[in-house]
């Protein structure tokens, strides 16, 4: 999908196991960004060890800041998040205007719209699409293939959304949009 320029930027979760740095590393024009894991209640230096972390196994810091379930933007955790973002002069995904409005105190960039769907919800992301009036808008999305060992729920139906991605259907709807990264917003 990367190849194709479908999706371009990713996030990944630094503590966690089977990262393959050196083959996201090789993918051309994708942004890689840490995709935090943090706590309701965690701390300045929980943030910064993760922030370091990636920086050790990458070689360089992230393209930008997000949080799993976007734990990042919670009441006790996103001023912790906009002070390491400002430190090392990162973006940060936000989902509502509210978000984008603490954010942009802090002159850190943030895409102008966040958009979620899921395939059985193709009506909404065509509407979403439809009223786009920012100049960037975060495309958000899970492709990947059923994993047995998976308890998430959304596990299956990675395989749908990648389908979904491939498809003409999915082009066609994005054909009067450019694709770019975190890099370039």
């Amino acid at each position: 999908m990367a190849k194709r320029g479908v999706v371009t930027s990713t996030t990944v979760m630094i503590r966690k196991k089977f990262i393959e740095s050196e083959k996201l590393l090789s993918l051309k024009n994708i942004s890689i960004g840490l995709h935090l894991d943090l706590s309701e209640k965690s701390s300045l230096k929980e943030v910064e060890n993760q922030l370091k972390l990636f920086e050790k196994k990458f070689k360089k810091t992230p393209s930008h800041l997000d949080g799993h379930r976007h734990c990042h933007l919670s009441k006790n955790n996103l001023l912790l998040v906009l002070k390491i973002a400002k430190k090392y002069n990162l973006p940060i995904r936000s989902r509502f205007l509210k978000d984008r409005k603490k954010i942009k105190k802090f002159c850190l960039k943030t895409p102008g719209s966040f958009i979620s769907w899921h395939p059985d919800r193709l009506s909404i992301l065509k509407e979403r699409l439809a009223k786009i009036k920012t100049a960037a808008a975060e495309l958000v999305c899970h492709p990947g293939y059923y994993d047995k060992k998976s308890t998430y729920p959304y596990n299956q139906k990675r395989k749908k959304e990648l389908n979904f991605l491939k498809s003409r259907q999915f082009n066609i709807l994005l054909k009067k949009f450019k694709p770019i990264n975190y890099n370039e917003l």
